[in-house]
This record gives structure tokens, sequence and C-alpha cells, in this order.
């Protein structure tokens, strides 16, 4: 997903400020692909998912050869209380699926998402920051693509003005949104393209991006 790998600009100068001794947690990691980035990358990574099934996970690491540098654990962000502190938690499109009771769709709401960016707040060290990659409620053309797709069950998409209010109590907040257009198409030169369009048109307002990336510091 090319629009995504763009958290990878924005974030990994951030990253790279803290010393490979830190400790990183990724929440919502089932299929692993942040917390392999993240130890190829040198760091120790704690992989969490709300589900303990990590073999998916396991496998990718495996694979690639950091096995040794991960560890698994079950991780309810929404539920459960924090047990440790670390320095750089990271989320990709975990936000706007989250539920207080996973068997009720009705607690999939925003007072559960804020409860939620808190909760890590609070797992979060002195200076510690939380990088989250989320969807978007996006133009009309992402909405109604969804919604042709079926994608809007399942998940509620943040819009870019609660961002703000959804971060409160971090004491500092930068937020870069991304993608007017998917780049999730089936052929690879569309998906270049579509990729490319949205570099050039990067510089439209922020709530026609259907990606917020923030980097959110606890001091």
């Amino acid at each position: 997903m090319l629009n995504w790998a763009q958290l990878i600009e924005y974030w990994l100068p951030i990253i790279q400020e803290f010393p490979k001794t830190a400790k990183v947690l990724t929440i919502g990691e089932r299929n692993g692909g942040l917390s392999l980035w993240l130890a190829l990358l040198g760091y120790h990574v704690t992989c969490t998912d709300i589900v303990d099934n990590t073999e998916q996970a396991q496998t990718l690491h495996r694979k690639y050869h950091v096995a040794d540098k991960i560890s698994y654990k079950k991780l309810d962000v929404v539920n459960d209380e924090p047990d440790e502190m670390y320095d750089i938690i990271l989320a990709k499109s975990v936000i706007g699926g989250l539920k207080e009771d996973r068997q009720d769709a009705a607690t999939r709401n925003f007072t559960v998402q804020k409860k939620a960016v808190a909760h890590i707040r609070s797992m979060l060290r002195h200076k510690g920051v939380f990088l989250s990659a989320e969807n978007l409620q996006g133009n009309i053309v992402t909405r109604g693509v969804r919604h042709i797709n079926n994608k809007n069950k399942g998940w509620r998409y943040i819009e870019y003005e609660e961002l703000s209010e959804l971060f409160d109590g971090y004491n500092i907040l930068q937020i870069k949104t991304f993608a007017i257009l998917p780049s999730s198409f089936s052929s690879n030169v569309i998906n270049k393209f579509s990729h490319s369009l949205n570099r050039v048109l990067n510089f439209l307002p922020p709530d026609m991006k259907y990606i917020a990336f923030v980097a959110a510091q606890k001091t």
C-alpha cells in the first residue's frame, strides 16, 4: 500500500531520535508489519494484538531473522490497564476499529477512541511518543468508493477536525495528512500513478485526504 508507506518518510526521523535501547510497543499487530520494520531498524519490540494469535506475525519475523528482537503479548488497548511504560508506541489503522465491548458494535465510537488514545498516553514514558496512522473520512470520492465497496461496516472513520480532541492531553502534537486517491487497485501501474498524483496534490486542504500520520508526544 504505497499511500500508507508514506509513514516511513514522516516517522523515521522521529524514531531515529531515540536510542536503540528504547522500549517500543506496537498495537494491533496481528500481521506484524510495524514490528518487523522497527526490528530491522535495530530496536527491540513488544508486538501486541487484542487476540492472542501471533503465528502470522511470528512467521513473518522469522522469515526476516528478527525474531530475537521481538516479544509478543495480548493487549486490549481500550480496557487493559497499563503494566509497562514505553518510549515509542506505534499503531497503523487501529483506532478506527476499536470497540469497548468486542461483541457490541455500538461501542465503536469516538468516546471509546478517546479512551484508547488516553490509555496509550498513560503507557508512555516522559518524552515518549505515540505514532499513529489512521483512516480519515476523506473527500467525497473516498467516501463514495468505501460505500460502494461496503468498507464503512466495522469501522469508524475519524474526521480531520476530531484529531485535536482525540489527542487531547498530549503535550506536542504533529499531524500530517496524505492521499486524495487510493493506491489499492489491482494494477501496480495505476497504484504508482495514484501515489505519484497524491504527492503532487498534497498541497490540498487536510480534510480532503484520507490518511492522518500523527506524532503525539508526552512531556
